[in-house]
């Protein structure tokens, strides 16, 4: 869990800021709460939080004046500041000393969120942290989507085991919402893997935030876009829906994340047709920009996507390693392209964006997996710079079917990597690099040629503790063993523990042992 000091001298924010938010299902958790600057500053070494979160008018020490000896004492402490209009400047002087972020009141607690998340590595922490076990079976939702049903029997039974039963009578919406995914992707080759660790965040916020009377289902298709499928309990609540906890969002997080994103919401008046009002949000957004939501409740066309069924056999053909099967569909809907040109000049968007979305739903699938893209297919690889190298369209397919037959062939290679205990390589790896001062969850990760998101949840799931918190302890230890069998300096131990700064380690071992190492050494 990530912990969050929060400090302000009126209780009745203090008591919001508790409330506002389930804290621990982002992964965080109020550690401990102060007054006033000064009160904040005597609680730091017995509480050592990873986050302050603090107003700036305040008595005996304001939030400007703790800042500065936060981030000049506690350098590893990210400090974010509550500010009123009025101190709007105020805010802006204290980025320049060492501020992460400033929030003005009032504020959605979707922008307290994000800018908590976006702090160090906090996002993976997150995750980590809040990664159910025995994560949600998403695939009766997926199959609504991309096969639909064929019948009323067969649809009166899928909706029973999403919904639980069938009583309503309101009918359904289903909206899309989409990221900009090329714009966020050009920033390094782990940006993906943070995509879509951000889109799992926001998915959540949304299931918060979302008020409708009836029921809803937010899952990810399988270019992780996220979907919603909402049941209304009569008509009028269906019509009378405008989004608007969509389109805050959206406008929320283009502000704090710089990532545009845009949003379709169709109407399907039955279950059956849920995969059609699926199909006309996706062609929809193709030919929007990102930034808005679109409402398309009232446009009722038909259309039908031969290829939504064949991404299910894709995701089939790369679990079962069947890389003929997978070139056998990338080639059938392929001709199948050029044939629609042909006899119609008018092709459908998914036909037309085949390729794109055959390489989305690849990597998706690959980070899902666990696996590292730059370890299966070299450093630096960018799947959109890969085929933009292409001569042409045929060269293009070519290379679409050979990212598909290199991952397979890559766990074929690896197969027997998933039966080994990731946690242990991990364990080990740790222990022989404890004494690294620079060692990361990244080392880590490009070591055991797994992702970094991957390796978090199969750490914590098989340790029952979090990969941070592993290094912590082993560290804590080694650091006890010396304080009470040898006479070494103190900055040594620190030293031969990881720790560069020693009144950082001293924070941290009473942090975890409860008292001082100078009080346990010989």
């Amino acid at each position: 869990m990530i912990r969050i000091m929060i400090v302000d001298d009126m209780p009745i924010f203090l008591e919001y800021l508790r409330g506002c938010i389930d804290w621990n299902s982002y992964g965080f958790e109020i550690c401990c709460e102060a007054h006033d600057g000064k009160e904040a500053l005597e609680k730091l070494d017995e509480y050592y939080p990873d986050v302050v979160l603090t107003d700036i008018t305040m008595p005996y020490l304001n939030g400007l004046e703790l800042a500065e000896k936060i981030t000049k004492d506690y350098p590893d402490i990210s400090v974010i500041l509550i500010t009123g209009n009025n101190e709007f400047e105020y805010a802006r002087q204290a980025v320049k000393i060492g501020v992460c972020d400033y929030i003005v009141k009032p504020f959605e607690k979707e922008e307290l969120i994000l800018s908590l998340l976006k702090l160090q590595d906090n996002i993976g922490k997150a995750v980590e942290s809040t990664e159910d076990k025995k994560e949600m079976n998403y695939d009766e939702l997926r199959a609504l989507i991309y096969a639909g049903v064929s019948d009323d029997e067969q649809a009166g039974k899928l909706e029973k085991t999403i919904f639980g039963n069938v009583d309503a009578q309101g009918g359904y919406l289903v909206s899309l919402l989409r990221f900009d995914a090329d714009a966020f992707l050009g920033k390094d080759t782990d940006a993906r893997e943070k995509l879509m660790n951000w889109e799992k965040l926001i998915a959540r916020m949304l299931a918060d935030r979302l008020d409708i009377q009836g029921k809803f289902r937010i899952f990810h298709d399988f270019e992780n876009n996220i979907v919603v499928l909402m049941r209304f309990d009569r008509e009028s609540d269906l019509d009378s829906y405008k989004g608007y906890e969509l389109s805050d969002l959206i406008q929320i997080i283009k502000s704090q994340l710089s990532i545009g994103s845009s949003i379709a919401i169709s109407k399907a008046l039955s279950f059956r047709e849920v995969k059609n009002a699926y199909e006309r949000c996706l062609s929809f957004l193709n030919s929007k920009g990102y930034g808005q939501l679109w409402d398309i409740r009232n446009n009722r066309e038909e259309v039908n996507f031969s290829s939504l069924e064949a991404i299910i056999r894709l995701n089939k053909d790369i679990e079962s390693l069947k890389a003929d099967d997978a070139e056998k569909v990338l080639t059938a809907l392929w001709d199948k392209l050029h044939t629609d040109r042909k006899e119609n000049e008018k092709v459908s968007f998914t036909d037309m964006n085949l390729l794109t979305s055959a390489i989305s739903i690849l990597m998706t699938n690959i980070i899902n997996s666990g696996f590292s893209i730059e370890k299966i297919y070299g450093d630096g690889f960018l799947p959109e710079k890969f085929m933009s190298e292409a001569g042409n369209s045929d060269q293009m397919l070519k290379n679409v079917i050979y990212l598909y037959r290199k991952r397979i062939e890559f766990e074929k290679n690896k197969s027997d990597s998933k039966t080994h205990n990731v946690a242990q390589a991990a364990k080990e790896y740790i222990e022989k690099n404890y004494e690294n001062a620079s060692l990361s969850i990244s080392d880590i990760s490009e070591t055991l040629c797994v992702n970094q998101t991957y390796l978090r949840k199969m750490f914590k799931s098989e340790m029952n503790m979090t990969l941070t918190e592993y290094i912590t302890q082993f560290r804590m230890q080694k650091a006890k063993h010396l304080l009470t069998t040898t006479d070494e300096k103190l900055s040594v131990i620190a030293e031969n523990v990881g720790y560069s700064d020693v009144s950082y380690f001293s924070n941290v071992f009473k942090k975890f042992y409860g008292q001082s190492p100078r009080s346990m050494s010989r």
